[in-house]
C-alpha cells in the first residue's frame, strides 16, 4: 500500500524511508554521549516505523484515506529510539524537532508584488515622454482600455467594466495589447495578436512570415510535402545581365518586401541587389512601436543566407527543409535589444526524413538558425498507426524533438505554444458553385483569467465575462492590408478568442471542477454573442483554451497555466540585461537579490532571485505525477475547451487545446505513451521533459527551498528587500524594449 505523508505546508508526498535515516543520523551526530554503535539498530527502527505506518494507513482504508501526518511519523521515531534504549539520540532528535519548529516560526514571508511589479515595468510598460518614466500598471491598463473605447464607443459600458476587473487582476488582456496598445496597433492590427498559423504553399509565405515575426507575433507554419509541392519551381539559371536594384524601405513592410523580391528573383530568373542605406542605424529610436532599431545587418545576413539555399535549389522546387531553413534565417533577422527574439513552430510530414533529423548531430553549430523553432510531426489521426506514433514518441523522449501534433486535416495547425487550433485555408465559391481554396493566415488573440483568485462560481463568472468582453473587442482588429483579403476574411469569419486560465492548480477545487468548467465555457459563448452583436462582428467559432502563461503567471503571481506549483516555497529567477534601466533601478534598491548570470556567455546579463510562496490550497509538483497532470489536461480539454467551441461546423475536428509540459519520471514513459495514444482524439500537442532535480545546475529558474542554506538565503532575501517605486526611475529617453518579450514563446515561457 502506498503511504502518503501530509507535510506541515499541507503538501502530500510519498513516504520515503531515507528521510528518516538522515534525520536519525543527524541526531546520532548531535548526541552528547556515545551509546555504542547505533547503526545495527537503524534498520530495525525504520522497519518498525514503516510497519506501524502501514497499519495506520490500513486502519484509514475504510475512510478512503492513505495519508499520515508528518508529526505522527516524528512521534513514532521518538518512541522507537526510546524503546531501543537510545535515550541520548532520542533527546537529540527532540531538540532537532524543536530547532526546526523555531526556524519555521521565524520564517519570513515574501512580498508577492516584488516580482509582479518588476515583470510589468520591464516587459510591458510603455515610456511616458512627458513624465520621463514608464507606466504603472493602472496607467498601462487605461492605455489599452482607451484604445478599445476609441474603436467601440457603443460598447463603452461593457469595456469600462471589463477593465475594472483587469485593474483588480482578475484577468488580463492580450499581452500584445499591453505592449503595443495605441498608435502601434491602430496602424498595424497584426500587433494585437499573440499567434498565427500559415502554410508554406505560395511564394508570399516567406514575405508574410517575416512581416509577422517583425510585428512580434508568434508564428506557426507547415512545410508538409503536400503544401511545399505547391510552390513554383525556381528558374534553372539567373540572368546576371538583368539586374534589379531594390532600395529597402525602413519599415517592417520594407524588410518583408525585400524577402519577397529575393524569392521572386529566383522564380523569374533575374538578379536582385539590395540597397540598405535607408535603414536606420542600430540603436535608433522606434517611435511608434517602441524599442530600438537593430540596424540593417540582421536583414542583410538573412537575405544572403536565404540566397545560398536558393542557389542550390535552382531548376527545381524547394524541398521542405530548404523552405524551413529560409524561414528560420528570416526569424534570425528579428532582433530586439541585441537578442534574437522570434517564436515559431514548424509542422512537417511524418515521412520527411530530413525534417525528422533537422536537429540531430552538430546542428547547433552548422545550422544554428534552427534554434528559432520547435519542430513537430503532423500525425493525421485516422492515418497514423500506433507504431508510427511510438517511434516519434521515443524520439521526443530521447532528444526532446521532434514533437508530435495530432490533427484531423492537413490544413489544421497551431501556434508555437500549441493551445490554439488554426486553419489558414479559405473555401471560396464562385457563382457557378465551384469551390477554390485560398491560403492566408489565421490569427487568434488571448486573454487570461487569474485562476488563483477564483473562490466561488460568482468569481469565475465575473472573470469569464471580463475576459470574453476584452477578447471579443480584440478579435475585431482585422485590417491586414499587407497580408491581403484572404487573411482578413479568415479572421473575420471565425473571430477566434483564446480565453485562458492560469493558476489553475492554485485553486483546483474551482478551476478543475468539470461541471464548473462546462458551465463557464458555455457562459463565455453567451457573453461573446452578446458583445459581438454590439460590436458588429461575427461570434467566435472557438473561444476557450489554456496557455502556458509563463510570463503572465509572474505578473499575476500564480502557477503557470494548468501546471502545479514548483514547491510550497521556491526561488524564482529572472534574467536581466545589466544595462536595462529597470534592472539598474531595482539593483540599486536590492543588490542582495542580484548576481551575474552563469548562463550569459558574454557576461552581459545578471539574474534576480525572487522568493515565491504558494497558497496553502495549491497543488505542488511533488504531489502530481505525469499521469496525474495528463488526466487533468484531458479532463480540461473535454470540459473547458471542447464546450467552448461555439461553431464546430466551421472546421470539424479542430479545437483549441490545453498547452502543457509533462515532467515524466523514469517509470512513467510507457504509461504516458499509452494514455496519449488511447486518447489521441482529445490531444493535439504535448511537450514532455524527463523529470530532474532543480539543484543539478546553478541558478535554476525554479529552485525549491529545502536545505538549511536555502532557509538562510530565503530569510536574507526577504529581510533585506526594499520595495521599489518604479515611478522614481527617471529615464531621459525611451529605452523600453517591447519586442524583447516574445509572443507565444513555445517552451521558452518559463525561462524568462
Amino acid at each position: 500500500m502506498v503511504i502518503k505523508v501530509k507535510k506541515r505546508d499541507a503538501a502530500s508526498v510519498e513516504y520515503d524511508e531515507t528521510k528518516i535515516y538522515k534525520a536519525i543520523e543527524k541526531a546520532v551526530q548531535s548526541a552528547t554521549k556515545s551509546e555504542g554503535d547505533v547503526q545495527p539498530h537503524l534498520k530495525t527502527i525504520i522497519n518498525s516505523i514503516t510497519e506501524r505506518l502501514d497499519n495506520i494507513v490500513k486502519g484509514y482504508a475504510h475512510r478512503g484515506q492513505n495519508e499520515v501526518d508528518v508529526e505522527d511519523i516524528q512521534d513514532l521515531v521518538e518512541q522507537q529510539l526510546m524503546g531501543a534504549g537510545l535515550y541520548d539520540v532520542a533527546r537529540a532528535f527532540i531538540l532537532y524537532r524543536e530547532e526546526h519548529k523555531k526556524a519555521r516560526n521565524q520564517r519570513l514571508r515574501p512580498d508577492a508584488s516584488a516580482i509582479q511589479d518588476y515583470m510589468l515595468v520591464s516587459r510591458y510598460a510603455r515610456y511616458l515622454q512627458d513624465l520621463g518614466r514608464r507606466e504603472t500598471f493602472p496607467e498601462a491598463v487605461v492605455r489599452v482600455r482607451d484604445m478599445h473605447l476609441r474603436r467601440y464607443p457603443k460598447a463603452s459600458e461593457d469595456i469600462n467594466w471589463a477593465f475594472e476587473q483587469v485593474l483588480e487582476r482578475r484577468c488580463l488582456p492580450s499581452m500584445r495589447s499591453m505592449q503595443f496598445a495605441g498608435p502601434a496597433i491602430e496602424k498595424n492590427h497584426a500587433r494585437m495578436y499573440n499567434c498565427t498559423f500559415g502554410i508554406c504553399d505560395r511564394i508570399e509565405f516567406f514575405r508574410d512570415g517575416l512581416f509577422l515575426l517583425l510585428c512580434g507575433t508568434g508564428v506557426g507554419f507547415s512545410v508538409e510535402f503536400e503544401h511545399v509541392e505547391k510552390l513554383p519551381a525556381l528558374a534553372a539559371s539567373v540572368d546576371e545581365g538583368t539586374v534589379r536594384h531594390f532600395n529597402v524601405p525602413d519599415t517592417i513592410e520594407g524588410w518583408a518586401d525585400a524577402m519577397q523580391e529575393l524569392m521572386l528573383s529566383y522564380v523569374d530568373g533575374y538578379l536582385v541587389e539590395f540597397n540598405y542605406s535607408q535603414i536606420r542605424h542600430r540603436g535608433s529610436l522606434l517611435a511608434t512601436s517602441g524599442g530600438r532599431a537593430p540596424g540593417h545587418v540582421p536583414l542583410r545576413r538573412a537575405l544572403e543566407r536565404a540566397r545560398n539555399i536558393l542557389d542550390i535549389a535552382m531548376g527545381r522546387k524547394l524541398k521542405p527543409i530548404e523552405a524551413y531553413d529560409i524561414m528560420m534565417h528570416a526569424a534570425d533577422a528579428v532582433i530586439a535589444g541585441g537578442v534574437r527574439r522570434s517564436a515559431t513552430i514548424c509542422l512537417f510530414s511524418a515521412d520527411d526524413g530530413e525534417m525528422m533529423n533537422a536537429k540531430r548531430g552538430n546542428w547547433f553549430e552548422e545550422n544554428p538558425q534552427r534554434g528559432r523553432s520547435n519542430n513537430s510531426v503532423k500525425l493525421i489521426r485516422d492515418e497514423t498507426s500506433k507504431a508510427q506514433f511510438l517511434r516519434i514518441f521515443t524520439k521526443q523522449k530521447e532528444w526532446g524533438e521532434p514533437g508530435f501534433y495530432f490533427a484531423n486535416d492537413l490544413s489544421h495547425g497551431c501556434n508555437p505554444c500549441c493551445e490554439i487550433g488554426l486553419n489558414p485555408h479559405l473555401e471560396v465559391k464562385d457563382k457557378e458553385g465551384n469551390v477554390t481554396i485560398e491560403s492566408g493566415w489565421q490569427f487568434c488573440n488571448l486573454t487570461e483569467i487569474n485562476g488563483a483568485r477564483l473562490q466561488s462560481e460568482e468569481d469565475f463568472r465575473i472573470a469569464v465575462r471580463a475576459a470574453t468582453i476584452i477578447g471579443t473587442c480584440q478579435a475585431g482588429y482585422t485590417d491586414f492590408p499587407y497580408l491581403g483579403s484572404t487573411t482578413e476574411k479568415l479572421c473575420r469569419r471565425e473571430a477566434l478568442l483564446g480565453v485562458s486560465i492560469t493558476g489553475m492548480m492554485d485553486s483546483p477545487a474551482i478551476t478543475l471542477d468539470p461541471v464548473m468548467q462546462q458551465k463557464m465555457a458555455k457562459y463565455a459563448i453567451e457573453v461573446n454573442r452578446e458583445i459581438s452583436l454590439k460590436l458588429g462582428t461575427e461570434p467566435a467559432a472557438r473561444l476557450t483554451c489554456v496557455k502556458p502563461a509563463g510570463s503572465t503567471s509572474l505578473l499575476l503571481g500564480t502557477a503557470s497555466g494548468i501546471h502545479p506549483r514548483h514547491a510550497r516555497r521556491y526561488f524564482r529567477r529572472v534574467q536581466a540585461n545589466k544595462t536595462d534601466p529597470v534592472y539598474v533601478h531595482f539593483n540599486e534598491q536590492n543588490p542582495h537579490m542580484c548576481e551575474e548570470s552563469v548562463w550569459s556567455a558574454n557576461k552581459t546579463d545578471d539574474v534576480i532571485t525572487f522568493c515565491v510562496e504558494a497558497p496553502d490550497e495549491a497543488i505542488l509538483r511533488s504531489e502530481m505525477s505525469a499521469m496525474d497532470l495528463l488526466g487533468h489536461v484531458h479532463s480540461t480539454q473535454q470540459n473547458w475547451v471542447v464546450p467552448g467551441t461555439a461553431r464546430p461546423e466551421m472546421n470539424p475536428g479542430l479545437y483549441h487545446n490545453v498547452s502543457n509540459t509533462l515532467s515524466v519520471r523514469e517509470g512513467e514513459w510507457d504509461d504516458v505513451a499509452e494514455y496519449i495514444w488511447e486518447n489521441r482524439a482529445d490531444f493535439t500537442g504535448i511537450s514532455m521533459l524527463a523529470s530532474s532535480g532543480d539543484k543539478l545546475y546553478q541558478q535554476a529558474p525554479h529552485e525549491e527551498v529545502v536545505t538549511a542554506q536555502d532557509e538562510t538565503l530565503w530569510n536574507e532575501l526577504i529581510a533585506n528587500f526594499r520595495s521599489v517605486d518604479f515611478t522614481l526611475m527617471n529615464e531621459q529617453e525611451d529605452s523600453t524594449n517591447p519586442q524583447g518579450e516574445i509572443a507565444c514563446a513555445g517552451g521558452a515561457c518559463e525561462l524568462v
